[in-house]
């Protein structure tokens, strides 16, 4: 019996030893991995001549997931054949159906999809060797940065300009990299020649650019690499997506008597966005109704409040018709009807102001061109808006001001003179001068906040200079990092000096374009029909301006 027990035993840990050698997953406990894979060999090595094998071998420094290995192995250009992937251990071995092709430098590109088993980390950054076939290698390279939110991942095609132009939505590039975490990526191995380079996020990993889906980019020039220049550094990307199809409205509800809420597919510009775009339609009694206002509110990005005088019937069909609306590519949805069901439920609540948003933080407004935003519940008639408010300093002088209209909720206040740094100021609103679509007022009830102007001395500044190019026109702009809508730019005259004052404190990054079309922003060309980018510069640190600690001497360069 005991010796039965021992065999036993014996025969569990002689499986639990099995299991745990076959097994791939890493050790439970302890600190999370947060070490991304590596690879510690290949063969053949990098650079080797005259290969006459049919196999390569990589070898990684953990456990990896077996189908991300396969789907980030890219070889330039492609074997024919099927390709066999035999593992032992950590390590991979591909064997190649068919032989491969004579005098040809081979590339081998292990990309960052490479996720290790123990925490799914990611290469950390794409790997390449190259080898030959014949007694020569090609040498040249393609190196740049990708500059976008999350760039881990993102492709890079390569292709050689023949006759035929290339086409990345149907035809598969020559030579492929992937970009690491921080952006850079590298292509090796290529052959003296002249090449168009994309960048592409290829979503469906079928290393084809699929427009609408995945992003892009595409160059501000070929590269022409040669044996005397075979290097070409700085081929830099700035990532978009793009939009070919027109927005359409998606949902209508009635909300009350008086409002309709109508949701589009898509974000829409608002700035060719009014009441006039959008009108009722009783197809019953063959009658149409104006909208008389449309304002956003709090309403996430496609939504937006539609209201009206005219009563609907509840029994009739009506349609909302919705024309000329474009979306921010200038897309045009020129007409379309949306049926919805008429609700009679009463609008009894009269507008107030829902905030009061200014330009920095704790209700501060700056005193040189001064300015804040007042925000209704709902929409209002602003034809007595001038005479409701009322603005006066600590001494009870009226400022003057003006107002304009960002939608019928909405309003901009300009106040009309220079104001002191450091100073409140007192607003009140009477809201007996307004009502809404309805009819509805409050009467007697007055709303009131206080503003201050801020300190001249809390701003901070910047200034340089581009490194003289060869191009005209170039703007230069900083952007806020923990407040991307807090920007300035500047167009950069023939001294290529640049000097930005009156900056918000903060941290800040700086880069510039060549504005080629004199358009004021930066074009990322297109893929088909192709267009070029424009050339662009980004400064490689992040900028810290501190109130009253402007930096300066700041030198952007661009490639030459």
């Amino acid at each position: 019996m005991a010796k039965f027990a021992k065999i036993t035993i014996l025969f569990f840990m002689l499986i639990f030893g099995i299991w745990s050698c076959a097994s791939q997953i890493g050790p439970s406990g302890g600190e999370i991995d947060k070490t991304p894979p590596e690879i510690t060999f290949i063969y053949p090595k990098d650079k080797t001549v005259n290969y006459g094998e049919n196999f390569i071998e990589i070898e990684f420094s953990e456990y990896v997931d077996k189908r991300s290995v396969q789907d980030a192995i890219f070889i330039s250009p492609s074997v024919k054949g099927k390709i066999e992937y035999s593992w032992s251990g950590t390590s991979v071995e591909l064997m190649f159906e068919d032989s491969l092709r004579k005098n040809i430098t081979y590339t081998v590109t292990v990309g960052t999809d490479v996720i290790d088993l123990n925490n799914r980390n990611n290469l950390a950054q794409a790997y390449s060797f190259t080898f030959s076939t014949g007694p020569e290698i090609d040498f040249c390279s393609i190196e740049g940065k990708v500059y976008d939110k999350n760039p881990l991942g993102i492709f890079i095609f390569a292709y050689q300009l023949t006759d035929t132009i290339p086409n990345p939505i149907t035809q598969k590039p020559e030579y492929i990299s992937q970009v690491g975490a921080r952006g850079n990526y590298k292509i090796s191995g290529m052959a003296p020649s002249t090449y168009r380079i994309f960048a592409v996020n290829d979503s469906f990993r079928d290393m084809l650019y699929n427009a609408g889906d995945d992003k892009y980019a595409c160059p501000f020039s070929d590269i022409t690499l040669t044996k005397s220049d075979s290097l070409y550094t700085s081929l830099n990307f700035r990532l978009s997506v793009e939009d070919t199809i027109a927005p359409a409205v998606s949902n209508v509800t009635m909300t009350d008597k008086n409002h309709i809420l109508v949701e589009f597919s898509e974000p829409v510009d608002s700035s060719q966005l009014s009441a006039k775009n959008f009108s009722i339609f009783d197809s019953t009694s063959a009658i149409q109704h104006n909208v008389r206002y449309l304002f956003k509110g709090k309403n996430k990005a496609g939504k937006y409040f539609l209201s009206f005088s005219d009563s609907l019937v509840l029994a009739n069909e009506n349609y909302l018709i919705v024309k000329n609306i474009f979306d921010k590519s200038g897309n045009n949805l020129t007409n379309q009807s949306y049926s919805f069901t008429v609700s009679v439920k009463p609008d009894t609540t009269a507008p107030t102001i829902q905030s009061l948003e200014t330009e920095y933080p704790g209700k501060t407004i700056d005193f040189l061109n001064p300015y804040f935003i007042l925000n209704f519940d709902d929409a209002i008639d602003d034809g007595n808006l001038s005479q409701s408010i009322s603005i006066k300093n600590k001494n009870k002088k009226v400022i003057g001001f003006s107002h304009t209209k960002i939608d019928d909720a909405s309003f901009r206040i300009n106040i009309n003179e220079e104001l002191k740094s450091k100073e409140d100021y007192k607003i009140e609103f009477k809201y007996k001068f307004i009502n809404d679509a309805a009819g509805n007022n409050l009467d007697t009830a007055t709303y009131k906040s206080n503003i201050i102007t801020i300190n001249e001395m809390e701003f901070s500044g910047l200034s340089g200079k581009v490194e003289k190019t060869e191009d005209d026109g170039v703007i230069v702009e900083i952007a806020n990092v923990e407040f991307p809508e807090v920007k300035y730019h500047s167009k950069i005259k023939e001294s290529q000096v640049f000097n930005f004052q009156r900056v918000r404190p903060g941290k800040y990054i700086l880069w510039g374009y060549v504005d080629k079309n004199v358009n004021d922003k930066f074009d990322y060309g297109k893929v088909k029909p192709f267009e070029y980018s424009e050339k662009f510069s980004v400064y490689p640190d992040t900028l810290k301006l501190g109130a009253r600690w402007p930096v300066g001497d700041v030198d952007l360069k661009f490639k030459k």
